[in-house]
């Protein structure tokens, strides 16, 4: 935080001496360099693609430009290729991590949420599955949601929150990247918040398939298939 001494007590300043140093990100030729003194040493030769490196420094560079990020894509994509007995890495296996990690990442934001946000975030992909059934647009407003919400809390024996509060959650997930919520104009209506899940909601369902709070939502059918009540 450029700003953190703004915040300080004067004394405390004076006494601290501070000097401003600001960290870039790498970009993609420092990312590349840093993965090819990794792999001479974690890998065989011959035993990545000669596209794999220069795509998992592009792909760390057009995030954060983070070292880490960057690493961890070349390690999941060779975990990836192990799985699959596969006799070198390839791109494949890259675009298969790094939608591998983006996954785990959301899978990990979604367990730590807390219960309302949980049944919330049901509401939206039972109302969501309820629109497409019937052949409409899948995007939701606010109170189409806090209906469905309420129905779900209900069934569950937990009591609802107002649709003020759940208009803040709703914020929260936005913020979080699991939907998306724009503000768009109804004319004399006035204004409202459309909605859209921006995660496979078949992949939340399975995030939440294990979680007792809000299990008893889930039906399990035939072939692995899940829905909700």
């Amino acid at each position: 935080d450029l700003k953190f001494t703004e915040f300080l007590d004067p004394r405390v300043k004076s006494s601290l001496g501070e000097e401003n140093m600001i960290f870039y990100p790498y970009d993609a030729r420092q990312l590349q360099d840093i993965l090819e003194h990794r792999a001479k040493k974690a890998f065989r030769p011959g035993a990545l693609s000669p596209s794999v490196i220069p795509l998992c420094a592009a792909l760390a560079a057009q995030e954060h430009g983070d070292a880490r990020r960057a690493l961890d894509l070349l390690r999941v994509s060779a975990e990836l290729a192990e799985r699959e007995n596969a006799t070198r890495v390839t791109e494949r296996h890259v675009r298969k991590a790094l939608h591998k990690i983006e996954l785990d990442h959301v899978a990990e934001v979604i367990k730590s949420l807390p219960l309302q946000s949980k049944i919330l975030l049901l509401a939206m992909i039972k109302e969501e599955r309820e629109k497409k059934r019937q052949g409409l647009k899948p995007s939701m407003t606010t109170g189409e949601v806090y209906e469905r919400y309420r129905q779900l809390s209900k069934r569950l024996g937990v009591e609802s929150l107002t649709q003020r509060r759940i208009a803040d959650l709703i914020s929260e997930l936005d913020m979080l990247g699991i939907i998306t919520a724009r503000v768009i104009s109804k004319g004399r209506y006035g204004r409202t918040r459309e909605i859209e899940i921006s995660t496979s909601s078949r992949e939340i369902i399975k995030i939440l398939q294990n979680d007792d709070t809000v299990n008893p939502l889930i039906i399990y059918g035939g072939k692995g298939q899940m829905r909700l009540i």
